[in-house]
């Protein structure tokens, strides 16, 4: 879990300067001169400090709550033996929703009830994936890795391995 957020604070985060944003250089990372109004790209980290220091603002701000609904409604109606198109780089882009959500929440009571309910639409689809993604992993023919999200990849290849290295083992116990 933890290289996972990791890679996801360090994932490409494109933003729109609100100010004019000097040439900055610190510890091998560099940002280019951006006058305001125009877009750079940085990791999700430093995308945040820029943010918070009022230079920059997001570009994408993560999850819609439009998508957020659609996808849970396909996850929940969606024929077992089948996975359900997530838009792309879905994970990411909840990481990026629910850390910014957290941070504009605050202490409101309001804004956190709402967080919450969204944290359980994510474990809703989130479990929904995981039932699936076992099923299609156990399945002989192979899924294509298009249907599966990336994070969702070594998931699938681990339990279709397992799966299919102890069938073809019970399959040898019938032929003696």
């Amino acid at each position: 879990m933890d290289d996972l957020r990791l890679m996801f604070e360090n994932m490409p985060i494109r933003l729109v300067a609100s100010r004019n944003i000097p040439r900055m250089e610190t510890a091998g990372i560099f940002i280019e001169e951006t006058e305001t109004g125009k877009e750079l790209i940085v990791s999700q980290w430093l995308a945040w400090e820029l943010v918070e220091a009022g230079l920059a603002r997001f570009a994408d701000y993560g999850v819609s709550n439009d998508e957020w609904t659609q996808i849970h409604y396909r996850e929940r109606f969606q024929p077992l033996g089948r996975l359900a198109p997530l838009p792309d780089r879905y994970y990411p882009r909840a990481y990026l929703t629910f850390k910014r959500l957290e941070k504009e929440a605050g202490g409101d009571s309001a804004r956190l009830e709402g967080l919450n309910r969204l944290r359980g639409m994510y474990r809703d689809i989130l479990e929904s994936r995981i039932s699936r993604i076992v099923r299609l992993a156990s399945m002989e023919a192979k899924v294509s890795s298009t249907a599966l999200q990336p994070e969702e990849v070594p998931i699938y290849d681990k339990m279709h391995g397992l799966v299919s290295l102890w069938r073809s083992k019970m399959r040898g116990v019938a032929l003696g």
